[in-house]
């Protein structure tokens, strides 16, 4: 038995200051009228009118604003946990001795979790604003120079 092959699309559906994402599956193997709907996506899109009528159709609306404190705070939350993950799984290594190091001094734990996450996400802002991947390396230097904050390039 053959079983036939299906094209499938996706259509995604983002706003860049938004967490959200949407997306909405897209059947393209069944054509109407002799049209391909795969060459329809190609020069802008598939009609509303082809979706079938299980599917939710993408929101032109804008998403609601995202309070720049409730984003801020989720970041700080989510740069935490990847500390946190980091020091479960000890890895990569030197997040656990300037973890220790950093408690030989007396740093609260808290405290030693946010300087860290501030390391973290200078990096990550560095990778961005540079295009280039993450530099472990340069996340080691800042990470031992701690409690030391790295400089702004």
């Amino acid at each position: 038995m053959t079983e036939k092959s299906r094209d499938t699309r996706f259509q995604v559906s983002a706003d860049r200051h938004s967490g959200s994402r949407r997306v909405r599956y897209v059947e393209t193997s069944q054509m109407s009228d002799g049209e391909c709907l795969l060459c329809q996506m190609d020069e802008g899109g598939v009609p509303v009118e082809s979706a079938s009528p299980q599917e939710s159709p993408v929101s032109d609306s804008p998403t609601p604003a995202i309070d720049e404190q409730d984003e801020d705070s989720f970041v700080e939350t989510e740069l935490a946990q990847s500390i946190e993950n980091q020091l479960a799984a000890n890895n990569p290594e030197f997040v656990t001795a300037v973890y220790n190091k950093l408690t030989l001094i007396e740093t609260p734990r808290d405290e030693i979790i946010a300087l860290m996450a501030q390391v973290l996400a200078w990096e990550i802002s560095a990778m961005l604003e540079q295009d280039r991947p993450f530099d472990l390396v340069r996340y080691e230097q800042g990470l031992r120079a701690l409690p030391s904050l790295p400089e702004e390039d």
